[in-house]
């Protein structure tokens, strides 16, 4: 059987270049902060010792450059933020990149200085950490987004981790929903190369087209690509891997690298403010932000509304999610580790490469401010459930 190897560098770039060839069909498939404010401490398990951290924010505009891959409504928080000016009325000037050559150009880029947050995958910023790279993971971006596909009369087979046995599934490098999945069925004494075979692909449209061909008997995509599948009449969706473990995960996170981190946390905290005033819109304007959103993609409406919210048999993948779930990360580095994606087997390094303290401040600010306060209280409940870490 055809197992996954260990993604050195090199073989993060050459599959990450891959996959950025569909980053076109799959682009969606895929108050003003006037005086200078102060947040509340951050919440977790932070030793007693450790320093205090600066969540002055500064009342100049400041500067942030962010990477973008494509017109991907992953961002819907950015887009949505960048549409109604609230980084302007946060005195944030956001200037943003967008790169055709995927992750393996937005990676150096990030690493060395050139950008200051890419918004997108946690794989990449996974194996970076692992093979030495000083980036930061501070929020998120997207929570679940991956669906299980297979065909029609096949789609309710596959409940229990004994449902896999003998199966032939597709995945590509940057999909986190195989990689939870696997480490799952391996808990449940379902190991790859001997009781279920794992197959790399270059690409959802090669892993869907397979699965109709009857090449694999399933295969896992995200970013939406689930709602296209099923437009051929002969897929559907049989899971999403979040509901097949029991618990969400972390998806697309929000990375920096040490210098920025260091040097600009009040613009980073201005960023998350922003994204954050985007949420809320975004959870109680479905119209609006469906109409942000199409506008930015250029995809049609109905597609945008089905992969954003849902409709019909449609359910969405995606969970919009700003918080940084450092626990969440923590376990699934290890879920890497374990799935021999990253090479150096100390489950431990990623720990120094976690932040939930500028998620933290932003939220304080927004609380303290009052407008939709009920809104942001309920994500503190979320963070003080997901962050022991990072603080």
């Amino acid at each position: 059987m055809t197992n996954q190897r260990t993604m050195t560098r090199r073989a993060f770039v050459k599959v990450a270049s891959a996959a950025a060839a569909m980053a076109g069909m799959t682009a969606l498939a895929g108050c003003a902060g006037g005086g200078a404010s102060s947040a509340g401490s951050a919440a977790g398990s932070a030793d007693a010792e450790a320093p205090k951290l600066d969540n002055t924010i500064n009342p100049e505009v400041e500067e942030l450059k962010a990477v973008l891959l494509g017109k991907d409504s992953k961002i819907a928080a950015i887009i949505v933020a960048l549409n109604k000016g609230y980084y302007d009325e946060e005195k944030l000037t956001l200037s943003t990149q967008v790169v055709s050559g995927g992750f393996p150009e937005a990676m150096p880029a990030l690493s060395n200085g050139s950008v200051d947050v890419l918004p997108f995958g946690s794989i990449p910023t996974c194996t970076y950490v692992g093979q030495g790279d000083d980036l930061v993971i501070f929020g998120g971006t997207v929570a679940n987004g991956s669906e299980c596909v297979t065909l029609i009369e096949n789609k309710d087979k596959y409940a229990k981790p004994e449902d896999f046995k003998g199966k032939r599934i597709g995945c590509f490098r940057m999909e986190t929903g195989h990689m939870v999945t696997k480490s799952w069925l391996r808990q449940n004494g379902i190991e790859d190369g001997k009781d279920v075979e794992f197959i790399l692909l270059e690409s959802a449209a090669a892993e869907v087209a397979a699965v109709e061909n009857g090449e694999l008997d399933m295969c896992f995509v995200n970013s939406g690509y689930g709602y296209v599948a099923t437009q051929g009449g002969k897929c559907a969706v049989a899971f999403r891997p979040n509901e097949l473990i029991g618990k969400d995960f972390p998806c697309c996170r929000q990375s920096t690298n040490r210098k920025a981190f260091e040097e600009k946390r009040s613009a980073l905290i201005k960023f998350e403010i922003a994204n954050l005033r985007a949420m809320y819109d975004i959870a109680n304007d479905h119209e609006g932000t469906i109409a942000i959103i199409t506008e930015y993609s250029g995809q049609p409406e109905e597609y945008v509304e089905s992969i954003t919210y849902g409709k019909g048999d449609y359910v969405a993948a995606m969970t919009f999610e700003m918080d940084p779930y450092t626990d969440d990360v923590k376990a699934f580095y290890g879920d890497m580790v374990d799935n021999g994606d990253i090479e150096d087997a100390d489950k431990d390094l990623i720990d120094a490469h976690l932040d939930s303290t500028i998620y933290k401040a932003a939220l304080d600010v927004l609380i303290e401010r009052g407008e939709n306060k009920e809104f942001y209280e309920e994500l503190l409940k979320v963070y003080e459930a997901h962050n022991t870490m990072g603080a």
